[in-house]
């Protein structure tokens, strides 16, 4: 009967006592470093300066992705194609035609099934031939926000904006959406704010974007918050937890979370040209809990262009960045 007890006293002071250190630690959180550069998280950093694209400049740029020995980006809304050693081949998309606000490529078909304002679609070729354009509902209060492709689907984060009789008020529904290559609806799943200490602001008034967690190749959303403070909290939160991003992906509704879950790194950038003072990136290193809370970015100690404020996932693994300064794209592969 004793040592029953005793062993009971024994789990219960076990039990109590990892309670205790976690509710310790949550609350005393180390201290995140206020200041880093590239180095300490990429293994390398590629420099690959741009030919001009003609008579629109190539300003900022966003929505990079290679294919093969293939760059596509997206510039003043039109998207263009060049290699990736930085010679321009052709302008895939007219301006006139569409404003480009996101797209994938269909390495299969080697198609571009290309976003436009609203929840347009249009399908070109390499070349820029422009091949077919759909439109998704005609509703708009419907609008696609942001899309990959993964496993040969399309995927989408998709808001829908209706009345609410009931509640007498307007009410944001967002989705992950899946399609087919020809855009029929496969499934569509209700976003939903991670279970986290402190949650983002949800529905998100910044874009969400999806991603791909390497290890179960599940999908789940990310956008930034605009105050990084609760960052680390949460990182270290998920990896006691040991969660897989996009694990319920299949049980119900997919988590929006405000890191990029990479092979290593944990990861979440925001920028505002309205107001730099607002931009930070905070970067979290799962092998040694160590974290970068940087406001204004990393420094490039690779190539000497200053901070990095406005670095974005080349891919939807978040195991590779870039960035755009002075005619020139920047590639960072991060550390294993």
């Amino acid at each position: 009967m004793k040592r029953a007890f005793l062993v009971l006293a024994l789990f219960m002071i076990a039990l109590y006592g990892r309670l205790g250190y976690e509710l310790f630690t949550d609350d005393c959180l180390p201290e995140s470093s206020l200041s880093g550069s590239l180095s300490d998280i990429a293994e390398t950093v590629t420099a690959i300066p741009l030919q001009s694209a003609g008579e629109e400049p190539i300003n900022a740029i966003n929505c990079l992705r290679q294919e093969k020995d293939n760059f596509f980006l997206v510039s003043n809304r039109i998207l263009y194609r060049f290699h990736t050693s930085g010679t321009f081949i052709c302008r895939i998309t007219s301006p006139e035609i569409m404003q480009v606000a996101g797209y994938v490529i269909d390495p299969q078909a080697k198609q571009l099934i290309v976003l436009g304002n609203k929840d347009d679609i249009h399908y070109y070729s390499f070349t820029g031939e422009l091949l077919d354009r759909k439109k998704i509902t005609g509703d708009e209060f419907h609008r696609i926000h942001s899309i990959i492709m993964h496993d040969n689907y399309i995927w989408t984060t998709e808001e829908n904006v209706r009345f609410d009789p009931s509640a007498g008020q307007l009410c944001i529904e967002k989705q992950a959406v899946k399609y087919d290559s020809s855009f029929r609806k496969v499934e569509a799943y209700k976003l939903s704010a991670a279970d986290l200490t402190d949650k983002p602001l949800f529905p998100s008034f910044l874009q969400l974007e999806l991603a791909i967690a390497e290890d179960t190749g599940n999908i789940y959303a990310y956008s930034p918050h605009f105050t990084p403070d609760h960052l680390l909290q949460d990182s270290l939160l998920l990896r006691r937890r040991q969660l897989t991003p996009g694990h319920s992906l299949y049980a119900g509704d997919v988590s929006v979370y405000p890191l990029r879950f990479g092979r290593r790194y944990w990861l979440s950038s925001y920028h505002n040209p309205a107001d730099p003072a607002q931009d930070y990136t905070f970067c979290f290193d799962r092998d040694s809990s160590k974290s970068w809370q940087v406001a204004g970015g990393f420094n490039d100690d690779f190539h000497q262009t200053g901070r990095i404020s406005n670095l974005q996932a080349l891919d939807a693994y978040s195991n590779s960045y870039y960035y755009y300064k002075s005619g020139t794209v920047f590639i960072a592969r991060l550390k294993g």
